[in-house]
């Protein structure tokens, strides 16, 4: 079955852990493809004139290689999600409220002023929560849904560690980190809890998936699903929405959409040639599942990835080659792909990216002063004016005699109007702008000063 035209298999990235790289010549392995692919599509294939004969348990040439198959570039946890039990601060709430009620204002520069500090981290105050969680903050590293304090019967907070952060400075760094943040919002009652762990390898080989049949996939799930854009093959998943499920995609493809072009540096830092296809494999853990592992909280997971991979990728899904002769499929021999697979060592932990990863959310030179000119170039076609030096001020002329016509009706002339543009892409991006920061600050302290004086007086 193919989902036509539909490329679903996005996901954030996350930080490297160290293992042992495999680096394989896989042009060496011509004969071993074709006669895997032979036995894949449930064709016979001829006797070697060397080597052991064919049997229900190794693949005619396939069960010794001089050298790898596929070449692994980087193993890690992709997605992390934590939650913390406790209860927040009632000075919080009231904080978080102001701010909240900032964001929904009719009078947009307003939301510029709905940001909260914490250190390093510039969160955006949502203008609406989420389910029962009656606050929403983000910045480029966590997405925190923190609980009224009336709301005992959820934890605190629910949190997403993002990927480009995980890459960026690891699993325990962050993990650390956040706990920090959400120890200022509330009273822990104990250490985060995992609720979510993908866990990825990134890797190349030549072998072409496309031509797996359904068969050759053996899994506990019954979804299954394969995926193309266009002509293009893209990859499978199986099991999602449930408790566990997995990902195997072209994720050469896939970041031409999400844009996360610091994996190319990653890989090529791992021996990645530039040109060849980087597929990634990822096992969705969820908590019911990571409970049965043994695993609850960031230390438990960094100790037991090994097993958890072990699980996933002998247990849960196996890809195989289907056997015409023996009906017992836990008999079918692994395919060499996947038994290289398996064996990936989950040794320790980089704790830190070895290239710099830039924040997604901030523009890039090359949008701003590409894109970012659509403009003004525009203009200079319509006014037939060939030099930008001359170009630049008229157009800033003729845009403040614009703003001024509509000043009756906008109250806003162009320095005003783009000023306040300018404070809310600051709030989109996280970075503070002039004094909009303090703004919301201030709003802040006021309403934990109002909260702290009804508390006094009883009311």
């Amino acid at each position: 079955m193919q989902t036509d035209n539909t490329l679903i298999l996005t996901q954030a990235d996350a930080r490297p852990h160290t293992h042992k790289r495999q680096r394989a010549c896989v042009s060496d392995v011509g004969n071993h493809k074709e006669q895997c692919s032979s036995l894949s599509s449930g064709t016979k294939t001829q006797k070697p004139k060397k080597g052991a004969p064919p049997s229900n348990t190794a693949p005619t040439n396939c069960k010794k290689q001089d050298k790898p198959i596929i070449q692994l570039l980087r193993s890690g946890v992709d997605s992390l999600y934590l939650s913390y039990a406790g209860v927040l601060f009632s000075e919080q709430d009231a904080a978080l409220s102001a701010l909240k009620k900032a964001a929904k204002s009719t009078n947009e520069i307003d939301h510029a002023t709905a940001t909260y500090r914490h250190g390093k981290n510039l969160f955006r105050v949502m203008d609406k929560g989420a389910g029962r969680f009656a606050y929403i903050l983000a910045d480029p590293a966590y997405y925190i849904k923190l609980s009224s304090p009336t709301a005992r019967s959820i934890p605190l907070a629910y949190v997403q560690v993002k990927s480009d952060f995980l890459a960026k400075y690891g699993v325990k760094a962050s993990s650390e980190e956040l706990t920090e943040v959400i120890d200022s919002f509330g009273s822990m009652e104990s250490s985060p809890t995992v609720s979510r762990a993908d866990l990825f390898v990134d890797f190349t080989c030549d072998y072409s998936f496309e031509q797996l049949i359904r068969s050759s996939w053996l899994c506990r799930a019954r979804q299954y699903s394969n995926y193309w854009v266009g002509p293009t093959f893209t990859g499978f998943s199986f099991g999602l929405g449930g408790d566990m499920s997995a990902r195997l995609y072209n994720k050469t493809e896939e970041i031409k959409k999400s844009g996360k072009d610091y994996l190319k540096y990653l890989w090529r830092d791992a021996g990645w040639d530039a040109s060849t296809d980087v597929w990634r494999l990822e096992f969705q853990f969820k908590r019911k599942v990571l409970g049965e592992h043994q695993v609850r909280t960031v230390d438990d997971l960094l100790d037991r990835l090994g097993p958890l991979w072990v699980y996933a990728s002998t247990q849960w899904l196996k890809l195989t080659i289907p056997s015409l002769t023996d009906d017992t499929k836990s008999r079918w021999p692994l395919h060499p792909v996947w038994s290289e697979l398996t064996q990936v060592d989950w040794g320790e932990c980089s704790e830190a990216a070895s290239v710099p990863i830039r924040d997604n959310t901030i523009p890039s030179d090359r949008y701003l002063f590409e894109r970012g000119l659509a403009s003004l170039t525009s203009f200079m076609a319509r006014e037939n004016i060939s030099d930008i030096n001359t170009a630049a001020p008229e157009f800033i002329r003729q845009a403040r005699a614009h703003h001024a016509s509509r000043e009756e009706f906008t109250c806003l002339s162009l320095d005003l109007y783009a000023k306040e543009r300018a404070a809310l892409k600051a709030r989109k991006f996280n970075l503070p702008f002039a004094n909009f920061e303090e703004g919301g600050k201030k709003l802040a302290n006021k309403a934990r000063a109002d909260a702290y004086q009804k508390a006094k007086d009883g009311e």
